[in-house]
């Protein structure tokens, strides 16, 4: 409810305490309070200058409660470093908002593309590094050094970003580029992109890499082998990018279970560092203070006799002070925007958690098409998280090559799922299939093979199909997930990751990861509901098979007349449409003197409606 239009000049003046997060450290400044937290972003800034001068030290894992100002002290950092002068200092951060089966491919898109895109002084941090011809000729990995000479150049630089990223290109793209070709399986792709990582920052070192949210590393609360990603992860920057400071941000309680999962080796490469509360009233006052500087209309609106703070009351903050918890610095600004709205004569905001989670999910869901290069890590993160609301143990200890994790549901003699996800590229894909197919014993497990709505098999991918169809008929499901559930997908793993790292507030607290968890069970997308029956073996459709090869088709064409499809699918017109029926999430079908199958391109954002009560 905004102020109305013959309100005074304060009351429709917009709230300096709403909005108060930071959402990510590429926020413009609102308001820092450098007193506070100094003493830490001393020993950051010290790092940083020490590791200019050649001294290398362990990686810094900052930890602290919901709403403590990790992201906040990352963010000042970040502006330091582009202010200072010397040597620069290029920056990179990212929410690790990935499966540890892909954590590498993560980095190095994430890495990439801030050093492409984020800029110092109006220029991508990248081109300040390119005219360093001792560094580019010390690069040891071929492609790379090619790509960055490239780039130097400012030579097919579409590409030689894209190659940076780790995203696909065509032949033609590669040859340009005078990069061979490469058809590899996942395990292949995540060891190249760790390569890639590790000497792209041994060339732009010194630099700073900030790994934001590790908890997403796990797919559910207490995931052991997420922890364990966390530390192999972090051990192996330390001793092989020593270049360079790492600096993650973990919750309190994370802390704990890593000093009891990992090995005594990798936990002494860390430096936990903690993010303490506020610590007495005078630092309240600053930030509230600095907050209230944002609005400069403020002093001359203040009536006379008036306190300084006005129009904040300081009474609720002392018992807060005090307590076990302590105040952090988001208690204090969601407690000011209601104070702030109270003398505005606004009404209290008191939307219930159930509407405030829908909000969520609806903005968690991309608002752009889905980018194919993402939905491998989609999947991959986002099943087990799936899977583990139905019910489901997951583990990925001692897997066989190409099986993306063994999810075990838990009711009695349930039999164990092998989860594959067949988003490679054709070759790389069949080398994958044919070695599920000699180590797969369906008496032992049950086997899931998905192939997204984004990545459909070419029309040339023969022998593929064919041991598609000999793995079908031995008792694999063969699954094709629609675009909605995998925007659906995406918004719970995301909503799940904010929640497991404190950054889902509700009225000025910490959302449980178990409320979210309960809230999507109950509120499940159909598109995610049909997905789970399906991956469990329950209400898959018989024209799952054909389902492969029509959207093949459509992939190219968009649409085509049922009599053409069922001809060159050698079936009859009545399974093309009978398959269209089935599917209408992927596939639409028109009627008229000739009736057309035409491929859907979902969007799930136009209503908060998307989630719906099953």
């Amino acid at each position: 409810m905004s102020p109305l239009p013959f309100a005074t000049e304060f009351e429709r003046l917009p709230n300096p305490f709403a909005n108060s997060a930071v959402g990510s450290v590429w926020d413009p400044v609102n308001g820092d309070v450098p007193e506070i937290h100094a003493d830490l972003f001393d020993l950051l800034s010290r790092t940083v200058d020490e590791r200019t001068q050649g001294h290398h030290s362990r990686c810094i894992l900052l930890y602290g409660d919901a709403g403590s100002g990790k992201t906040h002290i990352l963010r000042r950092l970040r502006l330091a470093l582009e202010t200072r002068t010397g040597t620069l200092v290029p920056f990179s951060w990212m929410r690790m908002h990935t499966s540890p089966l892909l954590m590498w491919r993560h980095l190095r898109y994430h890495l990439a593309d801030d050093l492409c895109r984020r800029e110092i002084g109006g220029t991508p941090q990248l081109d300040h590094l390119l005219d360093r011809p001792d560094h580019l000729a010390a690069v040891g990995n071929r492609d790379l050094a090619v790509i960055l000479e490239h780039l130097a150049a400012r030579r097919h630089t579409r590409d030689a970003r894209a190659w940076l990223q780790g995203r696909p290109l065509p032949s033609e793209a590669l040859g340009r580029l005078l990069i061979a070709e490469t058809d590899n399986e996942d395990e292949a792709l995540e060891d190249e992109s760790r390569q890639i990582v590790l000497e792209l920052l041994q060339f732009l070192q010194p630099a700073v890499l900030c790994l934001d949210q590790l908890e997403a590393l796990q797919s559910h609360p207490g995931d052991r082998e997420g922890l364990f990603a966390i530390g192999k992860l972090l051990a192996t920057l330390h001793d092989e990018a020593p270049g360079t400071v790492v600096i993650g941000s973990v919750q309190t309680g994370l802390i704990g279970e890593l000093g009891t999962t990992l090995s005594k080796a990798e936990f002494d490469r860390l430096q936990p560092t903690a993010l303490r509360p506020l610590q007495s009233q005078e630092q309240v006052k600053a930030l509230i203070r600095a907050r209230l500087a944002t609005r400069p209309e403020l002093p001359k609106l203040r009536p006379a006799l008036a306190e300084e703070l006005w129009p904040i009351r300081m009474e609720p903050f002392a018992a807060l002070l005090g307590s076990r918890e302590g105040l952090s610095a988001r208690k204090v600004f969601f407690e000011c925007e209601l104070q702030f709205r109270q003398a505005q004569h606004l009404p209290e905001k008191n939307v219930p958690l159930a509407d405030h989670l829908a909000s969520k999910f609806h903005d968690a869901t991309p608002a752009a098409p889905l980018d194919p290069a993402v939905t491998a890590n989609i999947l991959s993160d986002g099943l087990p998280r799936l899977l583990h609301l139905a019910g489901h143990g997951t583990s990925r200890e001692n897997l066989p090559r190409g099986v993306d994790h063994v999810s075990r549901p838990k009711s009695a003699g349930a039999r164990p799922l092998a989860v594959v996800i067949g988003n490679d590229k054709t070759l790389g894909l069949l080398a994958k299939l044919r070695r599920i197919s000699r180590t797969w014993n369906p008496a032992e497990q049950d086997l899931v093979i998905l192939r997204d709505a984004l990545h459909p098999l070419p029309g040339t991918a023969i022998k593929t199909r064919e041991i598609l169809e000999d793995l079908r008929k031995k008792g694999a499901r063969i699954l094709v997930p629609s675009r909605e559930a995998l925007e659906a997908l995406e918004a719970a793993r995301r909503l799940l990751a904010d929640a497991d790292s404190g950054d889902l507030t509700w009225r000025g607290d910490r959302v449980a990861t178990a409320d979210v968890e309960s809230w999507i069970r109950n509120n499940l997308p159909d598109s995610l509901r049909r997905l789970t029956e399906e991956i469990n073996g329950r209400g898959s459709s018989p024209s799952q098979p054909l389902l492969l090869r029509l959207t093949a088709i459509l992939s190219e064409h968009k649409l085509a007349a049922v009599e053409s499809l069922a001809a060159a699918l050698e079936c009859s017109p009545e399974e093309v449409e009978r398959c269209a029926s089935d599917h209408p999430e992927q596939l639409g079908l028109c009627a008229g003197p000739q009736r057309v199958v035409f491929e859907k391109a979902f969007r799930i954002r136009a209503g908060r409606g998307a989630a719906r009560h099953g």
